[in-house]
């Protein structure tokens, strides 16, 4: 009798670890070659990869930031270059425009005067820093 709930306790089936629904899922995918367990190891590395990019990126970010908050002269002049290039491409814009036509000679003669005077200015600022 022993013997019996021995031997049957030995050729019991263990319950399945994974989920029917999955499995037929898995065999019906277009990934069904590969072996499901290193599939999931390499989509869990690439989201760990993705969030330490992240990660990564916030922290150089940050970083540069208290760099500038300590030195306020360094914060003006990246501000002072912004607006340099800013002018620049706006008054390549403008000549986009007037070379396209939307725009009148007097009108474009004027905005352009305007743009150049603030880049005197800005660039004026700019060289303050240089010397």
């Amino acid at each position: 009798m022993v013997g019996l709930i021995l031997a049957s306790a030995v050729t019991r089936s263990t319950p399945s670890f994974h989920n029917p629904g999955h499995l037929r899922m898995w065999y019906t995918s277009p990934l069904r070659s590969f072996d499901p367990h290193l599939v999931t190891a390499i989509l869990a590395l690439i989201v760990i990869a993705g969030v330490g990019w992240f990660i990564y990126f916030q922290m150089k970010h940050r970083i540069s930031e208290e760099k500038l908050e300590v030195n306020p002269d360094e914060k003006v002049f990246q501000e002072l270059v912004v607006k340099q290039k800013v002018i620049l491409n706006k008054l390549l814009e403008l000549e986009e425009m007037h070379k396209a036509g939307t725009i009148a000679d007097e009108e474009f003669e004027k905005k352009a005067s305007l743009y150049r005077e603030h880049l005197v200015k800005v660039k004026m600022e700019l060289q303050r820093f240089m010397d």
